[in-house]
């Protein structure tokens, strides 16, 4: 190496990060953000469908080929009444938890984020979703509809 090429590298440490302290980093960063998810589940322990409280509205308010949405527990739903059944369906997308449309034309769920469509049983019919919509029990009692089981 000439005595010009040698002058012109720089003396010292680098200025960029190793290799070894960015893994170790990243592996430090995990290892919190497991930690933090641990603690948060701890103190604020989430909802259960089991300990969700059922929800009930009059059948009169539900015409056949109708639908109405309601929120059960902490997640919204959509209601749907068809001439052979009533069944209730989560409105969160199986792919990446976005929020799905009821479009009542196509008679279809769309989820906008990426193009994910189910149809009006909560099957898969396009896009990235890899299962069906979550969907709740539901049952006529009297003249009152009841989405989710008694607690």
């Amino acid at each position: 190496m000439s005595e010009q090429a040698a002058k012109s590298l720089p003396s010292g440490p680098s200025p960029f990060i190793s290799r070894r302290r960015l893994i170790l980093g990243g592996m430090a960063a995990v290892a919190a953000a497991w930690a933090g998810t641990a603690v948060q589940s701890l103190l604020f322990p989430s909802t259960s469908t089991a300990e969700t409280k059922p929800v009930t509205f009059p059948l009169a308010e539900l015409p056949v080929g109708g639908t109405r949405p309601i929120t059960y527990g902490a997640t919204p739903a959509l209601v749907v009444r068809t001439p052979e059944s009533i069944r209730c369906f989560s409105l969160v997308c199986t792919h990446l938890g976005c929020l799905v449309q009821w479009q009542e034309g196509a008679k279809e769920f769309y989820c906008p984020c990426h193009d994910g469509r189910f149809d009006q049983f909560g099957e898969v019919l396009a896009g990235p979703p890899p299962l069906p919509l979550e969907q709740f029990t539901v049952r006529v009692d009297g003249d009152m509809v009841v989405v989710g089981e008694e607690a």
